[in-house]
């Protein structure tokens, strides 16, 4: 890493679909800017983008990459992110930390599902993005589809290149801001057949960029032409303030249109100093990309290492950092100590001296930073806020193959949640099942491949237990509750009454005393509590927490030699599961918020399904060709949604969902839930 200036320093993420070639182009701006000696290939295995052994496998992205290089004396960081649903979320959290985009669009299909979804974050992070249309030497290749529907998606796109052919067969791009035609062999004039298109074509970008700068549409307006400087500046504008989305197109693998890539990000993205927005988490102002500044830094990934422990990767926002720092992790207020710094280069690293505002570092073995965390100068830092961490949709019980890998599993398993924070480890205490939950059914199966390759265990993985719950529908008074026993020397002896009535969803259980008079000593009507308490754990139809009612304590009877705190505990056991067995007793099941976004052409099929899972639907929303379609849906009719919804739409759709709240079941359904854990228990 050359000691640039601020200025000089870009940091980018390819983002968009998966399959759309963002790897691809990647590995090409690499090659052309000679950070690599030889052009990587995704379908060979030799990417140096793709360099985990499961991404090497599916030829496909799963986590981001990050690699920095310098070229023509500017700084760069690319960061490579997944484009499939399932790994998504890892490219936006990476997103959160960089100053601006390139967006992916294949030239066959246009827009999908992920393109507009990483453009819309895009947006809400207020980066600058610009396009590059891949793939127009492809068959059914389709330039100015892909265009309208980036139009269609709402954005403002503009185009800079357009592809060519010649008549000599020269495949390329005519660059609409020189008004050359680029090939491998080089630049040469337009060919004459081309004219007219590109004259209208240049027409079309000169309007556009005058209306992102007073000063060139007062110009335009008088001479109506602009040179090629002032087209740079109103397209420098024009991104920055995000008015307008540039398209540039070509294709990767022959490299052609690629360096016209490289230099918009050079010219037209920001750099760290042109960036404004970044506020501290509390208090006003700004922070500024100044390397004089106070520390503060990013951590947007970490990569776990079986042997050399963690990896932070973090963007460094102000201020400079050299090896051997302390530093604060503002998030955790855990205080670090920075050993080597390291410059990412794929799967490679290596060493540098110092990083400043807009670098892209990691260094290794901090004992309490995870991704997402702030980072900070120790002494008189300004903390940045926390980048959210997408929470995880699908969810598998998960256990050892092997009885006696059990604790090794689940430690194995915490060292990827640490590297991954989108997934989650958890126990359902209801059901006793540890849960593994990702952003999708493919998110968590890789996951248990990466666990048995890094960490050598092997799990099972099977569809959760859904966590019902039990209550009452109705009120039961009077219901005793008693233990009598004598067995020849001191026996036991507690007797209560007890009146239960259903109370509001989501309002838990409620124990009144209403004892009068003395009817049970007050030192043991905490015992007639505790056995209700307890009762509650497993309820009588089908052994399933009991929820939502209030329980009074009117009466009872105690003896004065053998009344004793088990003796009124277990009878109030008795006593409330005698009286939830009087009050209707029945299960709830828990309901979810569901998000599907889908394509329009599947909303009805979509709403279909949705309807056959007792689903209810709440609106649909049109976002550009996307539809998005919130509904409620009964968990239980979720568990296996993913793939479901993978073949009803092509894999274009996806789905979040979130626990909303329980509602009664169905009693047709509750008969044959109670029945199976009947079964299970006789078992």
């Amino acid at each position: 890493m050359n000691d640039v200036s601020v200025r000089d320093t870009r940091n980018f993420a390819l983002i968009g679909h998966a399959g759309d070639g963002k790897t691809s182009l990647g590995e090409a701006i690499l090659h052309l800017a000679g950070a690599t000696p030889v052009l990587g290939a995704v379908d060979d295995g030799s990417s140096n983008l793709d360099w985990l052994p499961e991404e090497r496998k599916r030829h496909s992205s799963i986590s981001s990459s990050v690699f920095g290089f310098d070229s023509n004396g500017l700084h760069f960081t690319l960061v490579d992110t997944p484009g499939d649903s399932n790994f998504q979320a890892d490219g936006q959290i990476a997103l959160a930390a960089l100053d601006s985009a390139v967006l992916v669009v294949n030239a066959v299909d246009g827009v999908k599902v992920g393109t507009e979804r990483m453009f819309r974050c895009a947006q809400s992070l207020e980066i600058p993005c610009l396009t590059f249309v891949s793939g127009i030497d492809r068959e059914r290749a389709d330039f100015a589809g892909a265009v309208e529907s980036l139009r269609k998606m709402e954005a403002n796109p503009v185009v800079l290149t357009l592809p060519m052919v010649s008549q000599d067969g020269r495949e390329g791009v005519v660059d609409l801001v020189t008004l050359k035609a680029v090939t491998a062999e080089g630049e040469s004039e337009v060919p004459a057949e081309l004219a007219e298109e590109v004259a209208d074509a240049r027409n079309r970008l000169v309007e556009s960029v005058a209306e992102c700068d007073d000063s060139l549409l007062e110009k335009y307006l008088e001479e109506g032409e602009l040179g090629q400087d002032d087209v740079i500046q109103g397209l420098v504008a024009g991104v920055r303030n995000r008015q307008i989305l540039p398209v540039l197109c070509g294709s990767s693998l022959s490299r052609v249109g690629v360096d016209r890539v490289l230099r918009a990000i050079a010219e037209l993205l920001p750099s760290p100093s042109d960036r404004t927005g970044r506020k501290p988490a509390e208090g006003d102002g700004e922070i500024e990309a100044d390397p004089a500044g106070t520390f503060s830094a990013l951590v947007f990934k970490t990569v776990i290492d079986r042997y050399a422990g963690s990896l932070s990767v973090f963007r460094v926002v102000s201020g400079t950092l050299a090896p051997d720092s302390a530093i604060l992790d503002a998030t955790t207020g855990s205080r670090e100590r920075v050993g080597k710094l390291l410059l990412l280069q794929g799967g490679e690293h290596k060493d540098v001296s110092r990083a400043g505002p807009g670098d892209v570092v990691a260094a290794a073995k901090f004992k309490h930073v995870h991704t997402g965390d702030a980072l900070t100068a120790e002494k008189g830092g300004v903390a940045l806020p926390p980048i959210p961490i997408p929470q995880g949709v699908i969810s598998y019980a998960i256990q050892a193959k092997s009885k006696g890998d059990e604790d090794k599993v689940y430690a194995s398993l915490g060292r990827l949640v640490e590297e991954d924070p989108t997934l989650q480890l958890g126990r359902e205490a209801s059901t006793g099942e540890f849960l593994l939950t990702g952003m999708g059914e493919l998110h968590v199966r890789v996951t248990v491949q990466k666990l048995q390759r890094v960490f050598g265990v092997d799990v099972e993985l099977r569809t959760p237990k859904v966590p019902y719950r039990e209550t009452i529908t109705r009120r039961a008074e009077n219901v005793e509750g008693k233990l009598k026993k004598q067995t020849g020397g001191k026996g036991m002896f507690g007797v209560c009454y007890l009146t239960v009535e259903p109370k509001a969803r989501g309002e838990g259980i409620e124990f009144v005393d209403d004892i009068k008079g003395g009817a049970i000593p007050r030192s043991l009507i905490p015992a007639v509590e505790k056995g209700v308490q307890e009762s509650c754990i497993a309820g009588p139809l089908a052994g399933y927490p009991v929820v939502d009612i209030r329980v009074h304590c009117i009466d009872g009877k105690h003896h004065p030699v053998d009344s004793n705190e088990m003796a009124f505990k277990l009878a109030g056991a008795f006593g409330f599961k005698a009286a939830v067995e009087q009050a209707g007793p029945t299960l709830l099941e828990p309901i979810m918020d569901v998000d599907i976004s889908a394509p329009s052409d599947f909303v009805g099929d979509v709403m279909g399904d949705i309807s056959s899972r007792r689903g209810r639907v709440q609106s649909s929303e049109a976002r550009g060709s996307t539809q998005v379609i919130q509904a409620q849906v009964p968990m239980v009719e979720m568990l296996e949604y993913a793939s479901t919804l993978t073949s009803m739409t092509g894999g274009q759709g996806e789905f979040h969902m979130s626990f909303s709240h329980y509602e009664e079941m169905p009693s047709h359904m509750r008969e044959k839930v109670v029945t199976e854990a009947q079964a299970a228990k006789a078992n």
